[in-house]
């Protein structure tokens, strides 16, 4: 007779998620075994009965959840826009008010991108960019079907500048705390999409 595993005694979510804030704050390599433990509120044991590939398989799947969590219903919302212009720019203008917690330690992929060792993740968290890259351009491809979009700037083009200003706003944000500032910054970077 085969003897079922103890029961799972956390939410695995709720560990998720708060493993997920630890690495966006500290980045994956500062990131230490009790910080994530602590946070999870889990033991070691249950911890590699749930990831056997330890913190490399934890972030790893906390790409996959960061992504579902903070970025899905945004591309969803755009895709379903009537002015995806307009629904981009709302996004840019919550990340430059102050009371937004959304990319609070920068952006999540970028930063993984810029700071981790390993280049298996550095690929995990370019191909969600590249994901947000192909909604861009295929929302700017109707908004300019559509009339929204004046440029002759190919939206090709123009969505890669959006992820690259994406990831420099996440930068500009924690030196530039003036949100007057951060919406100058972001009317000045959409005269591309008029």
């Amino acid at each position: 007779m085969k003897m079922a595993g103890r029961p799972k005694i956390y939410d695995e979510e709720k560990a998720l998620d708060n493993a997920i804030q630890v690495f966006w704050k500290m980045g994956y390599e500062n990131a230490s075994a009790d910080e994530l433990l602590k946070a999870m509120g889990i033991g070691k044991g249950s911890f590699y009965l749930a990831y056997k590939g330890g913190k490399q398989e934890l972030f790893e799947k906390s790409i996959t959840r960061f992504f579902s969590l903070y970025i899905s219903d945004f591309l969803k919302g755009l895709k379903s826009a009537e002015n995806p212009i307009e629904t981009i720019k709302e996004f840019f203008y919550r990340m430059a008010d102050p009371e937004s917690l959304n990319n609070i330690y920068g952006c999540y992929f970028g930063n993984t991108i810029a700071q981790a060792v390993d280049q298996n993740l550095k690929k995990l968290a370019g191909d969600q960019q590249a994901i947000i890259i192909k909604a861009f351009t295929v929302e700017l491809h109707r908004a300019k079907n559509f009339g929204y979009l004046k440029s002759n700037v190919s939206p090709e083009l123009l969505a890669s500048n959006l992820l690259n200003f994406w990831n420099g706003l996440n930068i500009t944000r924690n030196v530039e705390k003036n949100p007057v500032k951060l919406k100058q910054l972001i009317d000045l970077n959409f005269e591309l999409l008029e």
